[in-house]
């Protein structure tokens, strides 16, 4: 019996798989968990079965669960042995992968009201990895990004080079040793990635490769599953995962602006101001918060950061930030009796460690970027610890319902991206594909390809974006139109009495899908 709902994700054969769960009987959760599943397959750049994820997942109850799909770093993890090193974490090899979260996030979701079996799910992903996978435009571009890395491994020279030459647009990807590992998972139980066969395989690849992580510490991992985090402004109450997640600086910022922040023509310049303040925040407190507490209630004070925002000059300094290219995917879906999803998937950077295990398919990211090597830091590389995570879904409730699902990709400008996109996504009167399209900026450094901090602006963007978007020490740079740096986003919105609205940024290879009764609109 088809369902109505809608689904969105950045590329298309990843949406048709989420609209087939709503055909099949499923609901917001069953497509938002086929579509992240297809994108493992077909946006491997940016996500992978050794990945990690957040998400948020709501109902009609005002009580939205945040789902924590973060590893830590191996027990036995040689921390002086890495300082000795290095003066920062590694970007590629085994040092920064930490226990793959994506695998039992996915299940914690799937328990929280799925209907459709694992063995249905998983089929669309299955069949994409062995019949193949046209590449996009997006992993054309992610390949030559990091070929000379991707050659090193063997895994991933042979998955996506033909006689050096990575694969183009057009090309047919086929994985057939991660379809294998997907059949396994549907018909095993996901709990297999961390106990059975496939732990096995990669923890054993793994410590080939000279990681300490062992069957062990993938037998021991554990998905957290808490109350979102959330703010309340009016009517309007944003849900969002705490930390480790960096959800908290959006919420800042709306903390900081109010209502002001929620217009459509809302002041870029005022924007800026409050995301530095928050930038700041993150940069001075976010780790995991078992060894490192966050002070959300003194960070989250409207009065405290409003007063901030008055009398703080804004200043830059050079982050301790690792760049974050290309490495995430959100998948946002909303049924009609109100349960909605944000689900972000990621590897961090581009492939992630640059390590694919050749027997599973199964690439890991490199999320241990996120961990400092100074000791003092709140993020500070620690056996069993969690580290920093960019990722951060958005739920918004108008009246205690549910009123729009969001999340983007762009590393550590995803609360700048959201916070530019909130205005459109509340007025109803704007479609959505319009506010996708408008142009953006995000502000940063090595994080988006600039040495210097820079306020990258989208060549498109009137003039009076570049007049608002000033601060000290920071360069302006005019990028490309509908350019990945400024992220590409996902968003589904209520519109009227059952009725519902989505659409895909055309920065992505996305496509947005609302069915009903059989009927769809794209």
């Amino acid at each position: 019996m088809s369902r109505m709902g809608a689904i969105t994700t950045p590329h298309a054969m990843a949406t048709e798989a989420g609209a087939q769960a709503y055909r099949d009987g499923g609901n917001a959760i069953d497509a938002a968990l086929a579509a992240a599943a297809v994108l493992t397959v077909a946006y491997p750049h940016q996500c992978a079965l050794g990945g990690d994820l957040f998400a948020v997942v709501g109902s009609g109850a005002a009580d939205s669960k945040s789902i924590n799909g973060s590893g830590a770093a191996a027990a036995a993890i040689d921390v002086q042995g890495i300082r000795s090193r290095f003066t920062a974490m590694p970007d590629s090899g085994p040092v920064p992968v930490t226990v793959p979260g994506l695998v039992g996030g996915w299940q914690a979701i799937h328990s929280q009201g799925a209907r459709l079996p694992w063995i249905r799910l998983l089929a669309p992903a299955v069949r994409a990895a062995q019949e193949g996978v046209p590449v996009s435009r997006s992993l054309e571009n992610g390949l030559h990004k990091r070929k000379d890395l991707l050659l090193r491994d063997p895994g991933l020279r042979a998955c996506f080079f033909v006689n050096g030459a990575p694969l183009r647009q057009g090309d047919v990807l086929r994985q057939p040793q991660l379809a294998v590992t997907l059949q396994r998972l549907a018909e095993a139980g996901l709990q297999d990635f961390y106990t059975g066969k496939v732990a096995g395989q990669l923890s054993e690849g793994l410590r080939a490769l000279g990681s300490p992580l062992g069957e062990a510490d993938f037998a021991s991992h554990q998905t957290q599953t808490t109350h979102a985090l959330r703010l309340e402004l009016g009517e309007l109450a944003f849900e969002t995962s705490p930390p480790n997640s960096q959800g908290f600086v959006l919420l800042e910022v709306l903390a900081a602006l109010g209502t002001s922040a929620l217009q459509r023509e809302g002041d870029p310049g005022r924007i800026l101001q409050a995301l530095l303040i928050a930038i700041e925040d993150r940069e001075k407190y976010l780790g995991d918060p078992l060894r490192s507490p966050v002070p959300l209630d003194r960070l989250l004070d409207p009065q405290a950061l409003q007063q901030r925002l008055r009398s703080r000059p804004m200043s830059s300094s050079r982050q301790d930030s690792p760049p974050a290219h290309g490495d995430t995917v959100a998948v946002c879906s909303l049924d009609g009796d109100g349960v909605g999803v944000s689900l972000i998937q990621s590897v961090f950077q581009l492939f992630g460690s640059g390590i694919l295990e050749p027997r599973t398919g199964v690439i890991f990211h490199n999320r241990g970027r996120g961990f400092s090597l100074n000791p003092g830091a709140p993020n500070a590389l620690a056996p069993l610890t969690r580290p920093a995570h960019t990722l951060m879904p958005l739920l918004v409730r108008r009246g205690g319902k549910l009123d729009a699902v969001m999340g983007t990709m762009g590393g550590r400008a995803q609360p700048q991206i959201l916070a530019q996109l909130l205005g459109g996504v509340l007025d109803r009167q704007t479609p959505l594909a319009t506010t996708l399209r408008a142009p953006r900026w995000v502000a940063g450094s090595l994080d988006i390809d600039f040495q210097e901090p820079t306020i990258a602006v989208e060549s498109d963007a009137p003039g009076s974006f570049a007049e608002a978007l000033q601060a000290p020490g920071f360069n302006q740079q005019r990028i490309a139109p509908l350019s990945e740096i400024v992220g590409h986003a996902q968003v589904i919105r209520v519109t009227g009495e059952a009725q519902l609205e989505a659409a895909s940024d055309p920065r992505s290879d996305g496509a947005a899908v609302v069915t009903k009764a059989g009927v769809e609109t794209r």
